[in-house]
């Protein structure tokens, strides 16, 4: 008996704190595991930097962590035991190794190793402190202190093995087993007198707390140390204590969080003793084995893991039911019945316990869809029927396919139900609810209906989308009236539920909230209500809850108006949740004045709508790197200040990006812009990178913000980045080009110059031998004139035709002559045409062929001959103008030529033409006259 009764104490001691931590509503737990974060499975120490990124101390390396990426920094020995980061640099301790990282000019962390001057070093590096210029790595023997100033390192040997250390005051304090030293002013490690009481336990950490110095040892609880005073802890946290081996410790405020081997880590308040919080296997983590934790600047805890890495939000207003999958499937609605909360989902009605458990109410199996408390009793209404919880018991109503049901404004002891496939009436029979009978005229599914404030009249939308007004008789057993409400321009999408805001009938179509008129008898927009909400757009969910505050979903974010002091506020408060709400059963309901019941896909949360949403904190979106698509190379990391030239060759790139919001990790979104080729913004959306492909040359600036909850935006961050051109576009390649035309244009010229003088010679030339050529040839045409003149003295007549006939050949051939000039002249001209220094020379040669221009005027020379001829010829043009309006001037002179009897030959140069020309216009003439080809042509024209 007595071994028995011992046995129960035993296991009264090893159960319940953590079944007690589990009980109610959890904390939001993030497990990053080994294939997220591509590293070791062991994660020695955790450290945030000033722009909120995660570095943990990893067994492959340093892994970083900026809210979306996983990024490994290795070491020499892989291993890291130790992190802090100071300013821009991130100090590392490892297996006989440590040093630090620092952002090259590209952006990326660059290792610097300390340790290798150190000569036979060896060991691991637990913890890094800092003192001003002065950084103190500590390994298991030995404290090596780096200065920052001279770069000079100097090593303590400690002579004992150092479990712990911490920095108090400016001193340096260490833990082992034979107690507490300090380094003192002359770098020599002194006892610390009181800490004679830890001799021969092991130490797990020193932390300053409330300018004290908080000893943590593995298995013989918590101490103070107060001046030369020590007391140990007392808490809540004893228990804990007392039945694990405790591995870490860390701090914030009075919180104090205890890591252990074997149970997870238990969380308590030094200044609120009732406060305690466990977190193991049952709750959310995925390992037991807590080897560090770390408050982060947001008071968030991150657990390094023997496996893993998990994030606990502690400040979030959202509680899950579960932490883990949800054992009882996913939530669907929630009531509040005689002071205990029930559950519907999908696999039943559940109860939830006072400690947390719950329990499945039997005969409830299968979806549920609504829970409704009328007349001091709770239906649960589902798939498989009504289950009624009351004042008569609980009793279950055979009536399947039930979405909802409500009371009846005109009848007490009867209730109208909305079924998949009609409305059926339930009436109140000895105190308990049964089923009465099926409304009959009606047809279709009867989700999200209301009854109208007159009796008997009910609102509901069809299977048509189209708003319906169905009126009954007072027994319910007919249908008396129906009318439809057409919307203008507008349409029902999925939420097609009628709701009440302030008296006033509402519903949500696709282009806004549309409010009942009994005046007009029809659905008009209901501005004011868009104006305190979103603006006229669709809105997924809208209810009204029992205080009047507005929950409503937009942008698959759940989102509250609050109504305080007999008003709406202007503030509305986004919860996100985009991930979670379950699509078109969204459920929401009030259990107190400051917390609300949230039907969510694993199970239900708990929001402490007092908090008024998630904490207004800044985001920060980084640029992380810039990476070609050509060849996967990295072109740039981060928000480098360096100027970013990417070659042609590499001018698809993709831009990555993320915003450090570690709770609102999942509600994240991003809008960028990349000004010289997009004209706006992009849609918000999940994405992290955005690819360019074959970009044209130029400079580019890219723009990114991040979207919290679809309402908080960051800080716009931007790179900025120039495609330079290719090889054969540079300023070099158009300064040879340059320098090539030069060069080319030059040998042309001279080749040009060359010729041209070699033309303008020859044509020199040929001008002088043709003016020696004019004057024989006139010399030779006088002559003969001269000699025709003499011959035809005999008569006035003979004379006149002579004189007649020598005009006309010098003036023909003259022309001649002055056009072969002309064209020579012009031949030169043109091919001077384009030499600057030649301009005077061709000025002299158009003025040449101006005079000759000046020179040929045949219509006057013509008139001259005509005239002559008729004189000689007794009007003989006259005579062809008569009979042959339609000859030309050539053939009238042709036809004076043959009145003239020359013959083929003669005519030939006078008219500056062939002999065939001659034969051809000949022949040309004749048809123009209609003459037979055995008429004489010249005796047909002297018969004239």
């Amino acid at each position: 008996m007595k071994y028995t009764f011992l046995g129960i104490i035993i296991i009264l001691l090893f159960l319940p704190i953590d079944g007690l931590s589990s009980s109610g509503w959890q904390r939001k737990v993030v497990n990053y595991e080994r294939n997220q974060y591509k590293a070791g499975f062991q994660n020695w120490a955790i450290t945030q930097r000033d722009n909120g990124w995660i570095y943990a101390a990893n067994s492959s390396g340093l892994l970083e962590f900026d809210g979306v990426n996983w990024s490994l920094y290795t070491v020499r020995n892989n291993i890291v035991r130790s992190v802090k980061a100071i300013g821009n640099r991130i100090y590392v301790g490892g297996s006989s190794e440590f040093g630090y990282f620092e952002a090259n000019n590209r952006g990326l962390l660059v290792y610097n190793s300390l340790s290798q001057g150190i000569e036979d070093y060896g060991g691991e590096v637990w913890n890094i402190l800092e003192y001003r210029d002065r950084i103190y790595f500590l390994s298991d023997r030995t404290i090596h202190i780096y200065n920052n100033k001279n770069k000079q390192i100097n090593s303590i040997d400690a002579k004992t093995k150092i479990d712990c250390s911490t920095l108090y005051g400016d001193k340096v304090y260490i833990g082992s087993s034979d107690g507490i030293f300090y380094l003192n002013k002359n770098d020599v490690l002194e006892f610390l007198p009181v800490s004679d009481l830890f001799k021969g336990k092991k130490l797990v950490s020193l932390i300053t707390y409330n300018n004290n110095i908080l000893v943590t040892t593995a298995q013989f609880g918590l101490y103070i140390i107060e001046g030369d005073n020590i007391s140990k802890v007392k808490s809540i946290a004893d228990n804990f204590i007392n039945n694990n081996q405790l591995f870490s410790t860390s701090v914030s405020g009075s919180k104090v969080a205890l890591g252990s081997v074997q149970k997870g880590f238990f969380i308590f308040d030094l200044k609120n003793p009732s406060y305690k919080e466990v977190f193991n296997l049952d709750n959310g983590l995925k390992n037991n084995t807590i080897l560090n934790s770390y408050f982060d600047k947001d008071q968030n805890l991150w657990l390094g893991l023997d496996k893993g890495i998990s994030y606990i939000d502690l400040n979030s207003p959202m509680r899950p039911l579960f932490a883990t999958v949800s054992p009882i499937g996913t939530g669907y609605c929630s009531a509040k019945y005689n002071n205990e909360l029930y559950l519907g989902t999908n696999q039943g009605l559940y109860k939830l316990n006072k400690d947390g458990g719950y329990t499945l109410i039997e005969g409830s199996e299968g979806q549920i869809w609504s829970l409704t408390v009328i007349d001091n009793t709770l239906f649960s209404s589902g798939d498989n029927g009504i289950i009624v919880l009351g004042p008569a018991g609980k009793y279950k109503i055979d009536l399947p396919g039930v979405w909802e049901i409500y009371p009846l404004s005109a009848d007490k002891n009867r209730l109208i139900v909305g079924t998949y496939s009609s409305f059926s009436i339930l009436e109140k029979k000895n105190k308990r609810w049964v089923f009465s009978h099926r409304v009959p005229n009606f047809n279709g599914s009867a989700r999200g209906f209301v009854e109208d404030e007159e009796s008997y009249n009910f609102w509901i939308v069809n299977a048509s989308r189209q708003i319906q007004r169905v009126t009954f008789d007072t027994e319910f057993n007919k249908l008396i009236n129906q009318k439809i409400y057409p919307l203008k321009g507008s349409s029902i999408g999925e939420n097609s539920f009628f709701r009440k805001v302030d008296n006033n009938l509402i519903i949500c179509a696709q282009d806004g909230i549309y409010q009942y008129s009994r005046i007009t008898d029809r659905f008009d927009h209901y501005a004011q209500l868009e104006s305190m909400l979103e603006g006229p757009r669709y809105y997924e969910y809208l209810s009204v809850d029992s205080l009047k505050n507005i929950w409503f979903v937009s942008d698959n974010n759940l989102k509250l108006l609050p109504y305080v002091s007999g008003e709406y506020k202007s503030d509305i408060y986004n919860w996100g949740l985009s991930d979670e709400l379950v699509g078109n059963y969204e459920s929401v309901h009030i259990i107190d004045s400051a917390s609300a019941i949230v039907s969510v896909d694993n199970a239900f949360l708990k929001i402490d709508f007092s908090k008024k949403g998630l904490p207004n904190r800044p985001v920060n979106t980084y640029i992380r790197k810039i990476v070609s698509l050509k060849n996967d190379s990295i072109v740039s990391y981060g928000n480098t200040e360096k100027q970013i030239f990417i070659p042609y060759s590499q001018n698809s790139i993709s831009i990555h990006f993320a915003a450090t919001d570690f709770p609102s990790a999942p509600d994240i979104q991003y809008s960028y812009t990349l000004k010289g080729l997009d004209e706006e913004w992009s849609v918000p959306s999940a994405n992290t990178l955005k690819e360019y492909t074959n970009l044209p040359v130029g400079k580019y600036l890219f723009e990114v913000r991040a979207v919290v909850n679809g309402s908080r935006d960051s800080a716009i961050t931007e790179v900025e980045f120039t495609i330079t051109p290719p090889w054969y576009r540079s300023a070099l390649a158009y300064i040879l080009y340059s320098l090539l035309a030069v060069v080319l244009l030059f040998i042309l010229y001279k080749k040009t110059i060359g010729k041209q003088k070699k033309i303008i010679y020859q044509k020199g030339e040929e001008l002088v031998a043709q003016t020696k050529r004019h004057e024989e040839e006139n010399k030779i045409k006088d002559q003969a004139i001269y000699q025709l003149q003499n011959d035809k003295l005999q008569t006035e007549l003979h004379f006149k035709t002579q004189e007649l006939t020598g005009y006309i050949l010098n003036v023909i051939r003259k022309n001649e002559i002055l056009e072969d000039v002309k064209k020579d002249a012009l031949a030169i001209s043109k091919a001077i045409d384009d030499e600057k220094n030649l301009n005077s020379i061709r000025q002299k040669v158009m003025r040449l062929i101006s005079q000759i221009n000046s020179n040929i005027d045949n219509d006057d020379d013509f008139e001259v001959f005509k005239s002559n001829f008729n004189l000689v010829h007794q009007d003989f043009f006259e005579l062809l103008d008569d009979k042959f309006p339609g000859l030309s001037r050539n053939d009238k002179i042709l036809c004076a030529y043959l009145n003239m009897n020359l013959s083929t030959k003669e005519i030939a140069p006078m008219l500056n033409i062939s002999v065939r020309g001659v034969e051809v216009n000949r022949y040309r003439l004749r048809k123009k006259m209609n003459l037979d080809r055995d008429v004489n042509l010249s005796e047909y024209l002297q018969s004239l």
